[in-house]
Parts: structure tokens; C-alpha cells; sequence
């Protein structure tokens, strides 16, 4: 055997090709081939595949984002607040040193750019179609085109928990802005829902949610609004009896990404990037309105007390809910009448293009 291999050893080429595949095996070797670039995306949400629709979103963002660079990217979900809360992340993703994706709620997200608190105007959308469509639109994008100056760059919205509220109490049902008389309402700690509570009637108490559950059971708190399935998940019908679709919020998450870790990568890895998660977020939708559907029928197995509003005394809340807001949002916050204007006119403009774009489709 030696001789044989000295021979070969001998002919021309043969330590050249030695040489090559030497190389070759060394780099398919598993623990030297260069590494995937990491990609952390950090969230509140629990790591649960059928309690909230944004975990499901993310793994869907990581199969397809890394099937589709053949291995490029590492993705990593910290879910469950893992990270930090929702500022706290996203400062780290205007960094983009160790994590470069967040999720954030419109209260959270507001904090870094003000004009967002402009969509949180209450009942600015009619239905999901047509907030589905604002979102996605060329108007939205130039609303979050100055992203980028405080070094984040948007990739699109999710609904929270479905987008519409609804209103839970322990009192009586909610039918007219009187049933409010005298009636204390959890809100999140942001003044646009403090403002809007207040306007119309109740008593807006401003708290995290870590203490919801103590004061709605001692009441100091009657009752508070969140998605359907945020009031199946908490359980609330132990302290909760009437739950009215007052659809005043429509609650959003804001998907960014580090814009310096953006920058950095190729144009066809960003367009992979942006692809993925244009998809995850179209399946995110869909499932949120089915565990928003679902919980509705849990809450009502436990004895909770569904209601809805008449037009014409939606109208009222309406108009009361906006007046309020708007006196805010100008003369607290400092928005430009003409912002709230502008996005309240390009929905508007937004829901009749779809109404006719979809008669003329289907109903010809």
C-alpha cells in the first residue's frame, strides 16, 4: 500500500488535487463553515403557537427567511418579555448590536416616534379591511418614512389580539355614553386612551397591566378594554360580567428592524427580509381574528354577557370619543391638527376605494 501511494504521490496533478480536497473537507466541516448571521427578534408575547398570534408569525418569519437565504440567517425568538419590555427592546434594536427586530403596541411605540399616537385616534377604522389596507398602504409607509433618522425601519403592522376592543365591566351593560356614569376604567398608561375614557364619561385609572387583576377583583377599577382574546386568556370573567363591542381602539403592534443591521445587509438578503416578513404578517392577521372568534365563545361558556351598540348610539360615542381625543392630542400632546386630518381623510378615502373596488369585482 505504501509503494502504491508513493507512486501516486508521484504523478503530476495528484498533489494539486490533494491539495483542493484537503481544502474542500475543511470548509463542509461542520464546526468551521462560516456561521449564519443572527437575527433576534425580541417580544412579550408567550412562546405558544395557539394562545397569541404573534409568536406563530415570528416562527413562520423564521422557516421562510431561512429557507429562503439557504441558511443565511440564524433567527432567534426571545419571546415572553425575555429581553425586556417593549422600550426596552427597541432601544436595544435602534442599536442593532445584540437584537434587531421588536414588536411594539402604539402606546410603546409612540414614545419613540410621537406622530404614531395620530392612529390611535379612536374609532379611526370601520373594519379590519379597511385598517388592513391603511397599514399596508403608500400613505403609511411615508407616515413611518422618518424612521429610519431615529435608526429603526418599519416592516409593517399586526393587529393586537385582533385589533377591535371590546369593553368589560362589573356593573351593567354599556349600551349609551350614560351607562359610563360613574364608572372606573382601566387603561393603559397612555394618555390617548386616559383621554378618550374620560370624554366619554368614565374614569379613566391608568395602570400596567401586572396590576389588572387586583384591581378589577377590589374594585378599584370596574372594568377595562382589551382584545377578546386578552379577556379569555386572563380569565377575567372571575371579576367581569358584561362585555359590551364598543370597537373604540383598534389596537396595533409595530414590527421594526435595526436600521444600521438593515443597511448592512445585501440588497437581495433585504428583500428577503422584508418578503418574509410582509408574509408573516398577512398570517398573523388571520390568526388573530380566529383566536379573537374563539375567545368570544370562551368567555360566553363562563357566563360573561356579550352586547352590541346601536348606530345611532355608536354615532354618540363617536363623536364623544373624538371631540376628546382630538382636544388632546392638539393641545396636550402637541400634533398638528392637519396630521390628524390628513390620516383621518386618507382612511376615509381608503374605505370608499374598497367598497367600490369590491362592488364592481363581486356584485356585477
Amino acid at each position: 500500500m505504501k509503494t502504491i501511494l508513493s507512486s501516486w504521490w508521484n504523478i503530476p496533478g495528484f498533489r494539486l488535487l490533494t491539495s483542493v480536497l484537503t481544502v474542500v473537507c475543511i470548509l463542509l466541516h461542520p464546526g468551521i463553515v462560516n456561521s449564519a448571521e443572527k437575527l433576534v427578534i425580541g417580544t412579550l408575547f408567550p412562546e405558544s403557537m395557539t394562545k397569541n398570534e404573534v409568536y406563530p408569525a415570528l416562527r413562520y418569519f423564521k422557516d421562510l427567511l431561512e429557507e429562503r437565504t439557504r441558511g443565511a440567517y440564524s433567527v432567534e425568538i426571545y419571546p415572553g418579555g425575555q429581553l425586556g419590555n417593549e422600550v426596552e427592546v427597541t432601544r436595544e434594536v435602534q442599536d442593532g448590536v445584540t437584537v434587531q427586530m421588536s414588536l411594539a403596541s402604539s402606546g410603546a411605540f409612540s414614545s419613540f416616534y410621537r406622530k404614531y399616537q395620530a392612529v390611535v385616534a379612536p374609532y379611526l377604522f370601520p373594519d379590519r379591511l379597511t385598517a388592513w389596507a391603511f397599514f399596508d398602504s403608500d400613505y403609511f409607509a411615508s407616515f413611518m418614512g422618518d424612521l429610519p433618522s431615529i435608526g429603526l425601519r418599519y416592516l409593517g403592522t399586526m393587529d393586537d389580539g385582533g385589533g377591535f376592543v371590546v369593553l368589560t365591566n362589573n356593573l351593567r351593560p354599556v349600551y349609551t355614553p350614560a351607562d359610563f356614569k360613574g364608572m372606573r376604567i382601566r387603561t393603559e398608561e397612555n394618555p390617548a386612551h386616559m383621554a378618550v375614557m374620560n370624554a366619554l364619561g368614565a374614569s379613566a385609572v391608568p395602570m400596567a397591566w401586572g396590576q389588572v387583576a387586583t384591581s378589577l377583583a377590589t374594585k378599584v377599577a370596574h372594568g377595562q378594554f382589551n382584545a377578546p382574546s386578552i379577556v379569555s386568556w386572563a380569565k377575567l370573567w372571575e371579576t367581569q360580567k358584561y362585555v359590551t363591542f364598543l370597537n373604540h381602539i383598534y389596537n396595533s403592534l409595530t414590527w421594526v428592524v435595526s436600521e444600521k443591521w438593515f443597511r448592512a445587509q445585501s440588497p437581495e438578503h433585504q428583500r428577503h427580509i422584508v418578503n418574509a416578513a410582509r408574509e408573516a404578517i398577512s398570517y398573523a392577521r388571520g390568526v388573530a381574528v380566529h383566536l379573537s372568534d374563539l375567545a368570544v365563545g370562551e368567555c360566553k361558556k363562563h357566563g360573561m354577557k356579550f352586547n352590541h351598540i346601536t348606530p345611532d348610539n355608536m354615532a354618540k360615542f363617536k363623536k364623544m370619543a373624538r371631540a376628546g381625543y382630538r382636544t388632546w392630542a392638539v393641545e396636550d400632546f402637541g400634533l398638528e391638527g392637519r396630521l390628524l386630518d390628513s390620516v383621518e381623510n386618507e382612511v376615509a378615502r381608503i374605505q370608499e376605494k374598497l367598497g367600490s373596488t369590491l362592488v364592481d369585482r363581486y356584485c356585477k
